[in-house]
């Protein structure tokens, strides 16, 4: 019955304009793909990182006592000035050089430890430069030669 009456309105002058009217749809954004968008982005997420474990090591830090002492050893240095030999701030001999070298055993010593720094001067004879780095090298060190800087 409804639809009878229904069809007669359409027949008639009587209709509405809602029928002629296009229906727009609303004017938001689509949201129907989001969530599927977020869980494709996860999975990516997921596969593409590693899951590496960061690598550490221990160290043992010196106790104070042990710092103070190596802070204190100082590199043994030769100064050379025309016919002098200056060794640990005294001065000595040619013989009393090596005999001082021979003491402190650097052929047992490790390799930073082994170093002996030479500093000459322009009026020491090549002599003496010679003899010193060749006793230097018996004894088992490592001369250090030192420059200076202008």
């Amino acid at each position: 019955m409804w639809l009878r009456h229904r069809r007669k309105q359409k027949r008639g002058r009587a209709m509405s304009f809602k029928s002629f009217r296009k229906r727009r749809p609303d004017g938001g954004v689509p949201t129907d793909s989001f969530s599927d968008i977020a869980f494709l982005l996860i999975i990516f997420f997921i596969v593409t990182t590693s899951l590496k474990r960061v690598v550490g090591f221990e160290t043992e830090l010196p106790a104070s006592k042990e710092a103070e002492k190596k802070t204190e050893e100082k590199t043994p240095t030769v100064t050379l000035k025309a016919n002098q030999i200056t060794f640990l701030e005294a001065e000595v001999s040619m013989e009393a050089f090596k005999e001082k070298l021979a003491d402190m055993k650097l052929a047992e010593r490790k390799d930073d430890a082994k170093v002996i720094l030479m500093d000459a001067t322009m009026e020491t004879d090549y002599q003496n430069y010679y003899e010193v780095m060749a006793a230097i090298s018996e004894a088992g060190g490592v001369v250090g030669i030192m420059t200076e800087t202008k």
